[in-house]
């Protein structure tokens, strides 16, 4: 979708590909896994600093390296088009990226491709806040007790309220308060609060889900159908909430069905994470490198974030993630906060 709104593609082909991604919209799944997965994690800890450290290594090691990369893309091909920029606000942004503000995009940098280096990000923070709050979710309410199906359900309805306050015919308005609003966790931890409901479920829930992907999946197309001939709003970021039950039902059926079809072409390699942070900085640079508005620009684009997605798994995050139970971060620290110093020298790299 990303991709067929930066190159600009029209057509007919180009609006049934974006019509049929939209039947299945990826930040609404994203958060619904991120929900089964983070709080099943949580579970399996043994101490509080093992799921945070584990949280950390899973994410930081390959944005830092992305960013890194995304950088020198910029001043590779883009040196001289990028607006004047100040060591502070260099700085500043650096900080931003290597931290919990992705969603931060500086005027020096708009002039660069579409005038976002890696807009996608904006969910990083969310997912961040996500993890931060869960375990607090889980002594608030007494979740190691219990399975706590009722107050997860009233803090979702809570946390769905605030959704429709600021998002009340299903768009948010990103501008003003609902913009800073949009970009915290309190309006998206519904669709976390699903996954989780689904996770300390599953035992009850697996049997309507297992290997039941093509029923739950027709049904959910016929339920769109409806919806959409009722002139109801189909979904998007701020997915209607009658449609993410059954979408989460296509997903977690989808999970549990053909489970050697992904082993067989990935062979257990995860390439998500580095598809999520590499595909856009590819997209800035083919703009800005005037990359033709073509389905050929697609396949292209596609191809280079595979793989960097694939190698960034293999170098990056394949690594870290097998020494989770020993890592202590200060070797792996240390070299990033002298890039961050090393990054003082702006103009002078600017100028040569």
């Amino acid at each position: 979708m990303h991709m067929i709104t930066d190159f600009k593609l029209s057509g007919a082909d180009a609006a049934v590909i974006d019509f049929g991604l939209r039947l299945f919209p990826g930040v609404p799944v994203f958060f619904v896994i991120s929900g089964f997965l983070i709080s099943q994690a949580l579970e399996r800890s043994k101490s509080i600093n093992q799921y945070y450290r584990n949280r950390c290594l899973r994410i930081f090691p390959a944005l830092w390296v992305c960013l890194v990369v995304s950088t020198g893309l910029v001043f590779t091909c883009a040196a001289k088009s990028i607006g004047p920029v100040s060591t502070s606000g260099w700085l500043l942004w650096w900080a931003a990226q290597m931290t919990a503000f992705q969603a931060y995009c500086p005027a020096f940098l708009r002039p660069f491709g579409t005038g976002a280096l890696n807009l996608s990000l904006w969910t990083i923070p969310i997912e961040l806040e996500f993890y931060l709050l869960l375990p607090a979710i889980y002594t608030l309410l007494g979740l190691n007790r219990r399975r706590g199906n009722v107050p997860l359900a009233i803090l979702l309805a809570a946390s769905l309220a605030l959704r429709c306050t600021y998002a009340p015919n299903g768009m948010f308005d990103r501008t003003g308060t609902s913009g800073y609003v949009l970009t915290t966790v309190a309006p998206h931890l519904w669709m976390f609060l699903v996954g989780v409901l689904v996770q300390r479920n599953w035992s009850n829930l697996r049997q309507w889900l297992e290997s039941r992907f093509l029923r739950w999946l027709l049904g959910y197309l016929l339920l769109r159908a409806i919806v959409a001939r009722l002139h109801v709003g189909l979904g998007g970021l701020e997915i209607n909430p009658l449609l993410l039950l059954p979408l989460t039902g296509v997903v977690m059926a989808g999970a549990t069905s053909a489970r050697s079809f992904s082993n067989r072409i990935l062979r257990h390699n995860d390439i998500s994470y580095g598809i999520y942070i590499y595909h856009m900085p590819t997209v800035n640079v083919m703009v800005q490198l005037g990359a033709a508005a073509s389905a050929l620009s697609v396949a292209i684009a596609l191809t280079i974030s595979l793989c960097a997605a694939a190698v960034s798994w293999k170098l990056i995050e394949q690594p870290f993630l097998a020494r989770k139970s020993h890592f202590t971060g200060g070797r792996f620290l240390i070299p990033w906060l002298r890039a961050l110093f090393f990054f003082k020298h702006l103009k002078e790299l600017r100028s040569r």
